[in-house]
């Protein structure tokens, strides 16, 4: 068990401006993160300045800006951003907040509201034909996907369900990306960030149709570590499961926070036509329901004798390359992978019928699918009428993780007080509602 010094206590400078529930309620991975002190902003300002000497948006979105912090330091950067629009979750900073908009009134702009929990936003939306992720965003600029990015995001998230949201938004055209690509900037939790940017080399506990799916589609570079101590709410105790498989993973800088940069491929939509996003996305998510699942047998349920095919391959294969040529390889967290150059057309060498899904990279899947979608025998197999039938029930349900496409053993989500459940959110009537908070267990004995 570890036990870490706090910075951020109730006789910081700054403590009166916090809720005391910041405070008293210790998450380990929770999903609203707050900037607390002035030391990590002038880090986080100082890491990301090499970036913000080159990006071409002068839009800036923060999310759970909180007191303000991190918020004056964009509002330091004049000549490079022109507008800030700070979106925030809880109720209780939104004053202080809008000073910032009266001081401000033409660069900034205040709007309550949650991107941490857009995945939510987006199944209210479907549920009534409501306008909610498209009026937190409607300060954005619409753009094309392969046009620089609208705005640069902000903030620190610790919500497996924002990156999966991420990976639809994508997919289905829908959501954050709807209006274009974005510039992020994020503190995430080092689990998190692992599991998303692993190679298969760490063991199929990690290595998944998530992992999978966001490198393909994402551009990530780790920038530095942050100290924990200085994010609101407080860090609750780490402990470690002796013998857990998370146990390699979840014990790797628990006292710290990684600062990022993800951005969406601009070339995906070139290696996959939108026209083949939802197809894609369901060849990963159902071949990985078991990574053990071997390719050949199970291609060959789709399109008979395709084997050979994929054992006798005339084709070259194109080799991937470092995306950042500067980066400091030895800085890099433990089992994180280094960001490459995406191919369609990166073979898996001597393919054979024991090689297995969870032995492919994310490009050499990509690959798979790119030959599998063009097989003659594409449009008349098995798969399109499952995958249609797939987003019938997705439809029925407005549920992305419906039952059949759940990997074994899948990595749980995060539990939060925010956190609510689909059919908590089908209860609500308005949009008006707040959400229920998770339900506890009761500890009264019978």
């Amino acid at each position: 068990m570890l036990h870490f010094r706090r910075f951020v206590h109730k006789g910081s400078p700054f403590a009166n401006l916090f809720p005391d529930k910041l405070f008293n309620k210790r998450r380990k991975l929770p999903a609203h993160l707050y900037v607390a002190d002035t030391q990590l902003v002038e880090q986080i300002n100082n890491s990301i300045e090499p970036f913000m000497q080159q990006t071409k948006c002068d839009t800036a979105i923060e999310m759970n800006p909180g007191i303000g912090l991190f918020t004056r330091k964009l509002l330091n950067r004049e000549d490079r951003i022109r507008k800030i629009v700070l979106i925030e979750f809880m109720e209780h900073f939104l004053p202080g907040l809008q000073d910032l908009h009266t001081l401000y009134p033409e660069r900034v702009k205040v709007k309550q509201g949650d991107i941490v929990g857009l995945w939510k936003l987006s199944f209210q939306d479907r549920m009534d034909n409501g306008t909610r992720v498209a009026d937190m965003l409607c300060d954005l600029k619409k753009s094309e996907y392969n046009d620089e990015p609208i705005a640069m995001l902000f903030g620190a998230v610790g919500c497996y369900n924002f990156f999966k949201h991420l990976i639809n938004s994508i997919v289905f055209q829908n959501g954050l990306f709807s209006w274009g690509r974005l510039e992020m900037y994020l503190a995430i939790p080092p689990p998190l960030y692992i599991h998303l940017t692993c190679s298969n080399e760490i063991g199929y506990m990690f290595y998944r149709s998530t992992s999978i799916l966001f490198q393909m589609m994402f551009e990530y570079r780790f920038i530095t570590q942050l100290p924990r101590e200085h994010f609101l709410p407080r860090q609750g105790e780490n402990t470690v499961v002796k013998g857990s498989k998370l146990q390699k993973v979840e014990s790797i800088n628990p006292e710290n926070l990684y600062l990022v940069r993800i951005v969406p491929r601009r070339n995906f939509l070139d290696l996959c036509p939108i026209a083949d996003l939802q197809a894609l996305w369901y060849f990963v998510k159902q071949n990985c329901v078991s990574r053990r699942n071997r390719i050949i047998p199970n291609l060959e349920k789709l399109v008979p004798r395709c084997g050979p095919r994929l054992i006798i391959n005339s084709v070259a294969s194109e080799s991937l390359q470092p995306l950042y040529a500067d980066e400091n390889v030895s800085a890099l967290p433990q089992y994180s992978k280094r960001c490459t150059t995406m191919s369609n057309r990166n073979f898996y060498p001597r393919m054979n019928i024991y090689t297995q899904f969870g032995d492919l990279s994310p490009s050499q899947m990509l690959t798979l699918f790119t030959q599998f979608r063009h097989w003659p025998e594409y449009s008349d197999s098995s798969f399109l009428a499952s995958l249609e039938s797939t987003l019938l029930k997705m439809e029925a349900t407005a549920d992305e993780n419906i039952t059949g496409i759940t990997e074994e053993d899948d990595v749980p989500s995060d539990i939060t007080d925010e956190e609510v459940t689909l059919e908590d959110i089908k209860k609500t009537e308005s949009s008006e509602v707040k959400l229920p908070k998770k339900k506890r267990k009761s500890q009264t004995s019978k």
